[in-house]
Parts: structure tokens; sequence; C-alpha cells
């Protein structure tokens, strides 16, 4: 009888940077659940919102520039805690300027583009120095996991806060929970080893590219997820409170599909491979199209309850397949690069992607704003899992020739 292969432990550094990670996602989970829901009752503007986002992408990008000339003069570590501080910025604003942030949004959302570009800048280049590819599978779903996990608990607690207190001072106390999430967050990576960069990185170079098929599908893979997610992260929650008008069902909904999303993970992570990506990632597509799409079309409370489900069932696997892809694609790239420099080139078409969702969303809201319009958008966004995979299938066929030259033979 064969012994099942027992998977290689993560690394110290890789450990800690999880955990930071860990903490970086709960932060986000506490109050980006209900972060649009109180933008749109604070401002009755989605206008407003739209260009508050716009503004965080633009300043990300800038970010992102940043790290590439500050990295080989200072310390990368630096650029993470840079990033986790602006976030903690970014709602510390909030919780002061109360019903005053509404003046300040376009503003507001600098300081938050600020901290996700700095955050990641570091985040994706310090996970490539930690883990080696058989651990970055592993690596994310016990990332996703993890996330899953603190979920299940935080958006049923969080609506129940909201709910409790009158106004919106229910609000004010989970922005104040992720504050203090993130400064932990920014205490443990203090744990973190301080990786020395010699090399360049050439982002500019990269983005002139044209006849790399690996730069060719990562670019395209990263714009279409880019605006899909910032089309899908503006409207869902703003679209379920309107369908339901209670936080606290809201806050449950989202418990129970990070429930299922625990499960649903724990799966991935024993199941997946670069073998199978491709057949996960199809199902998922296909999940994907009739758990949204029903909603658009149907836009009742059940239909919104069995997408809370499906989705829980699904969006760990895209979260996974996405990430492993991105580094898989960066490291096969090469045209005399190297795999972080494909890495930190791959945020500029995902902003520039959710930059072009918002502007298209923003458009579409001034002339003919409504609930109509979300569920139109949402039934767009709901294909785009699925027309994902038959251009990446069309473009590499999913690297399954050289996946299975590169699998060594059993005797």
């Amino acid at each position: 009888m064969k012994k099942k292969k027992k998977r290689e432990p993560l690394s110290r550094d890789a450990k800690i940077l999880l955990m930071v990670g860990i903490l970086f996602l709960s932060g986000m989970t506490i109050a980006a659940t209900f972060v649009n829901v109180y933008l749109i009752r604070l401002t009755d503007n989605m206008g407003l919102m739209i260009l508050q986002n716009v503004s965080n992408y633009i300043a990300l990008l800038g970010s992102f520039l940043f790290g590439t000339y500050y990295v080989k003069k200072g310390s990368i570590l630096t650029l993470l805690k840079v990033g986790i501080v602006s976030s903690v910025i970014y709602y510390s604003l909030i919780l002061l300027l109360q019903a005053e942030a509404s003046k300040y949004l376009i503003y507001l959302g600098i300081f938050n583009g600020i901290g996700m570009g700095m955050y990641y800048f570091a985040f994706n280049i310090l996970v490539g120095k930690f883990t080696g590819e058989k651990h970055r599978a592993t690596f994310f779903s016990y990332q996703t996991s993890f996330s899953y996990i603190f979920g299940v608990v935080a958006p049923m607690i969080s609506g129940a806060v909201i709910v409790r207190y009158s106004e919106l001072t229910g609000y004010y106390i989970l922005f104040a929970f992720s504050v203090i999430v993130y400064i932990l967050a920014i205490i443990i990576s203090c744990l973190l080893k301080n990786v020395k960069f010699d090399e360049e990185y050439h982002v500019l170079p990269i983005l002139k590219l044209r006849h790399n098929k690996y730069w060719n599908a990562n670019r395209y893979y990263n714009f279409s997820f880019g605006l899909r997610e910032a089309i899908y992260g503006q409207i869902f929650m703003v679209f379920a409170y309107i369908i339901l008008n209670n936080e606290q069902i809201i806050g449950n909904l989202n418990s129970a599909m990070s429930l299922i999303g625990v499960l649903s993970s724990i799966f991935i992570a024993s199941k997946f491979t670069l073998e199978n990506q491709k057949k996960y990632h199809l199902w998922a597509s296909i999940i994907y199209l009739i758990s949204i799409g029903t909603l658009a079309i149907v836009a009742k409370p059940w239909s919104l309850v069995m997408c809370f489900i499906l989705n829980g069932v699904i969006l760990c696997w895209n979260s996974v397949i996405f990430q492993t892809m991105k580094y898989h694609l960066s490291s096969r790239a090469k045209d005399g690069f190297n795999d972080g420099d494909y890495i930190i080139a791959c945020e500029f078409p995902t902003a520039a992607g959710r930059i072009s969702g918002l502007l298209i969303f923003y458009g579409l809201n001034y002339f003919c704003g409504g609930f109509n319009l979300y569920r139109g958008l949402l039934l767009a966004v709901s294909l785009g899992l699925l027309i994902d995979h038959f251009v990446i299938d069309r473009k590499l066929h999913w690297m399954e020739d050289e996946i299975i030259r590169e699998t060594p033979q059993k005797l």
C-alpha cells in the first residue's frame, strides 16, 4: 500500500507572514462587510462612493510604483507596516469624523489606497521569498481557511452590533475593532526576518511587453479579476441591504457563507493541485454563474440566501486558483525579468480593471442609476469567471501539456 506523501511544513517566517495576512484580512472582514452599507446610509450617494474607490485604486497604483523604487534602498518590512498603519488611519478618521466623513470620502480613499498598495506590494514579495512553488497553494489555502473561520463569527456579531445600537453607532464600534486588529498585525509583523533586496524591480518595461504568452495571460486574468471584483464589491452588500433592509440578517448570512467557506477551503487545500486546477476552475465558474445570475434575475430573499450558500462553496476555490496561477505564470514568463517583477506588475492590470469597472459603473449610474442597474451589472459579473476559464484555456490550455511534461513519471 502506497503511503500518502506528507506536505512539507511552512517555514517560520512563512507562518508569521501567514498570521499577519490572516489578521489583515480579518480587519478587512470586520470593516468591509458593512462599509458600503454604512457609506450609502451616510451619503445616499452611490456616485460619491464610486469616486472614493477610484481615488483608492489610483493611490494603490502610486504606492506600488513607489515600492518598486524604495525596496532596494529601504526595508520591505517598513512598506508592510506603513501599509497597515495607513489602513489604521483610514478607519480612525472615519471614527473621528463620523457624519462629517461624507465631505472627505475621496481624500479618505487615498489613505485606504496607500494602505492596500503598500501592504500588498510587500506581502506579495514576501510570499515569494518565504514560500516555494510547492507551498504557495498550501499557504493561500490556509490563509483563506483561517480568514473564513474568523469570518464565521465576525459578520454575525457585526450585524447584531449594528442593529443593537441606534443610528450609526454600531458601525463606529466595528471600525474601532478593525483598528485594534490591524494594530495587532503590525506588532506580529515585527517578528519577521528582514529581507534585503539587491535587485531592482522593472515594472514599466513589463507593462510594455506584447509577445509573452504567460504575461499576456496573467495581464488578462488580473484585469478581468479587478474589473469583476470592483463591480461586485461595490454592489453586492448594498443590493443585499435593499432586499432585506436588516444588517443582522445580512451578518448571519455572511457568517453562514464563511462557515461553508471554511469547509470548502479545507477541501480545496487537500485536493487542489496544478494538475486539476482546470477542472475546479470550471466547476467554480458554473456555480458562480448560477449563484450570481439567479440573484440578479430573481432578486428575492430566497435567491439571496442561495447566493450566499453557493458563494461560500466556490469563492475560496477561485481565490486559491487565482493566486496560484498568478505566481505560476509569473515564474514562467521570464523574458529577462524575475518572478518578483511580474508579481508586482500584476497589480497594475488588476487596478486598471478595478478603475475601469468603477468608471463604467459611475457612467451608467449617472444616466440610469437604481436597483435595475445593479441587477444588470450583477448578471454581467456572473459571466466573468466562465469567460476567464475559456480565455485561459485558449491562450495556454491551463498549461496542461507543461504540467504533464514536468510531473515525474511513476515507474
